[in-house]
């Protein structure tokens, strides 16, 4: 059993040199000041999915994936450029679509190789206990306030006890307002809709981050 654990140690820090090693070669080449300014500018966004023609929808979804899990790059200029580019249904299936797989796959390389270290730290138990009782709500109040990072949630999820179920079900449902204002404000005219839309999305933040500090506190 010693020797299993020990092996899944090696593979795991392995695994976090190659991804630490990545990180550090686009930053000193420059590369991640070049994602940084793509993922940033929905101008850019567009022209790169629109150059791909029928396989815009595959592009644009992996774009998203490929956002969420080399944190911390924006999303929103993401999500705004579906908008623009397919129209509100389909920029919103898209990208909801692409917010779904990013954050499982972070939540799935999370899991595989940081929840063992973390199940075996005794002063973290109590509060994977308490994910284990709440998780799900928090997971789900978080995900609607568009200022708490996307990737940092789902990182820290698989960290967790949750059940990648129970996760998925609720960034699904959290996350779907935040992607459907951003969505439609790519494809939308300035006008009363779009002040509705902000409106609408500042005042469900505000909710949401209200009854997260309750229930931090309960």
């Amino acid at each position: 059993m010693a020797l299993g654990n020990r092996s899944r140690r090696t593979k795991a820090l392995a695994v976090a040199a190659v991804v630490g090693a990545a990180v550090l070669g686009l930053w000193w080449t420059g590369g991640w000041g070049a994602l940084w300014e793509l993922f940033s500018n929905q101008e850019q966004i567009r022209r790169v999915v629109e150059n791909w023609g029928v396989l815009a929808p595959m592009v644009f979804v992996l774009l998203l994936v490929a956002q969420a899990v080399l944190a911390p790059l924006p999303a929103p200029a993401v999500a705004a450029a579906g908008g623009f580019v397919f129209g509100t249904f389909e920029g919103f299936v898209y990208t909801w679509l692409g917010v779904l797989l990013g954050g499982s796959l972070c939540f799935g390389l999370s899991r595989a190789f940081g929840r063992r270290f973390v199940a075996s730290n005794d002063r973290l138990e109590g509060l994977d206990r308490r994910m284990e009782e709440h998780g799900a709500i928090v997971i789900f109040v978080l995900r609607l306030i568009p200022l708490i990072s996307f990737d940092a949630i789902s990182y820290a999820a698989g960290l967790s006890c949750i059940s990648f179920w129970r996760f998925l079900l609720a960034t699904a449902l959290g996350s779907a307002p935040g992607t459907f204002v951003f969505v439609y404000l790519g494809g939308a005219s300035l006008g009363p809709s779009v002040y509705a839309a902000l409106i609408g999305l500042a005042v469900l933040t505000v909710v949401a981050y209200v009854f997260f500090r309750r229930l931090s506190k309960g």
